[in-house]
């Protein structure tokens, strides 16, 4: 089955917009990281500090490069300040991340010279990408650059261009602002491997020095944020940046998401997720274990698959989404398995999965996904804004993009609270809680479920 030649180029944006529209109308910003990110991303819309340290309820924000909160606020300058328009750039992201799996593939084996569509069918139907397609989150803004950087690292093997060099280091630097240094671990392999999957390697001494040179350029772009930023924060800013956040996410000392190290074993399935039901797929494997020494495209995609998976394996810090960026090379590696399905087969499971995630999310809107909905008391903090404002306890600025803020809102633990009152009388404290004596004794001004627990507004009692 192939598709008309007028609906050929547009299906493919066509799911994506489908599945834009399914997350605005349907799914909230769900606490605590999309609506920590947008917050991040509000209070530098109000500073217009591009070359500000990013602050989160108005203080230096240490975990997150900038470039996701750049992409954001060029979204709201031309179109609006709105959550549609903080969505935009991650379901463009998602969108272009496709198209590039595809470019990648087409790179590596004539194989994918026609299965262009087929690809693209096969990424879009697979969980992660109908999860974290429309997620406010990094991982699809880096998994562009990552792919970006490979098509150039397999351009450069074969052909030494400066415009190869150019775009491996203009990638990684854009990478790194993407999300860190992580962006080299998921190239680093492929690099330093290419004697083995590149079959017509020569001079490799100028093969390393040249993506050395390729370094260079991504140093000196992320300089270009990292100097003007430094030079505005103090010392503790430039060590919690440089120094805590890579080597403390790596061995674990900031002590978040630590997980054993077969933690991400069941996500391999999960990658490919519904194809792996398929027992077309399994003899596909079967044929492939017998050929991958054979192809380049093959040992490319095990290059960069096998020791980037066991080096995440390693770090102490761990969540699903981290693993983005490795999607699509199962996606390839999937694609070629397949060879034997029908198009029309993996049409019909596309349509399938899209209408499932479609269908799901507006029953969801309706009963899980109200636990998750902080509108209703944002809406009640926007119209009361000029109010002092307690957080009760651990804030992650989950209200600062959806109440719009302008100014801090203080986070104080439980014991606290009613000395916090006694200092602002007239303040109120959103309230997190479990119990109903919990919040004994302070007035309820509303409620509302929340995570499990429940949430509220309260003022100190008349």
């Amino acid at each position: 089955m192939a598709f008309p030649a007028l609906l050929r180029p547009l299906w493919l944006p066509l799911v994506v917009l489908i599945l834009f529209l399914t997350a605005v109308c349907f799914r909230p910003l769900l606490p605590i990281d999309e609506t920590r990110y947008t917050s991040v991303a509000w209070e530098m819309f109000l500073r217009h500090g591009w070359l500000q340290p990013p602050t989160m309820n108005f203080e230096p924000y240490l975990q997150k490069p900038p470039l996701l909160f750049w992409l954001i606020n060029a979204s709201w300058a031309i179109f609006g300040v709105s959550r549609w328009a903080a969505t935009l750039p991650l379901v463009l992201s998602s969108l272009a991340s496709v198209y590039l799996t595809v470019a990648l593939g087409r790179l590596l084996s004539p194989f994918f010279q026609e299965q262009g569509d087929r690809t693209a069918m096969i990424m879009m139907a697979g969980v992660p990408f109908l999860i974290y397609g429309t997620l406010i989150y990094f991982d699809f803004i880096l998994t562009v650059f990552v792919l970006l950087s490979l098509i150039g690292t397999v351009l450069y093997a074969r052909e030494r261009r400066f415009s190869h060099l150019l775009l491996i280091g203009v990638s990684l630097g854009l990478g790194t602002l993407a999300r860190g240094p992580v962006v080299y671990l998921h190239v680093m392999f492929p690099i330093l491997l290419a004697p083995f999957w590149a079959t017509e390697l020569r001079q490799p001494g100028r093969w390393y020095l040249g993506i050395l040179a390729a370094l260079g350029v991504a140093a000196v772009i992320v300089l270009c944020w990292l100097v003007p930023v430094l030079m505005q924060a103090d010392g503790s800013f430039a060590y919690g940046l440089l120094w805590e956040q890579t080597v403390g996410r790596v061995t674990g000392k900031l002590d978040a998401h630590i997980e054993p190290f077969y933690f991400y074993l069941p996500f391999l399935p999960a990658m490919i997720i519904p194809w792996v039901f398929l027992p077309r797929f399994w003899k596909g494997v079967a044929a492939l274990r017998g050929s991958w020494s054979e192809v380049e495209g093959i040992r490319f995609l095990i290059a960069w698959g096998v020791p980037t998976f066991l080096c995440f394996c390693l770090i102490s810090e761990k969540q699903p989404h981290y693993l983005m960026p490795l999607v699509p090379c199962a996606v390839l590696l999937t694609t070629i398995c397949l060879k034997e399905v029908p198009t029309r087969q993996l049409v019909r499971n596309l349509a399938v999965m899209v209408g499932a995630i479609v269908i799901g999310q507006a029953i969801a809107s309706a009963t899980i996904l109200k636990r998750y909905d902080l509108e209703p008391v944002a809406a009640y903090v926007r119209a009361h804004r000029d109010r002092d404002w307690a957080f009760v306890s651990n804030y992650h600025a989950e209200l600062g993009f959806l109440a719009r803020l302008e100014k801090p809102v203080d986070d104080v633990p439980p014991t606290r609270l009613a000395r916090w009152f006694t200092e602002h009388p007239d303040g109120r404290a959103i309230i997190a809680y479990r119990n109903a004596k919990d919040v004994a004794g302070y007035d309820p001004i509303m409620d509302n479920p929340y995570r499990g627990k429940r949430i509220g507004v309260f003022s100190a009692r008349q």
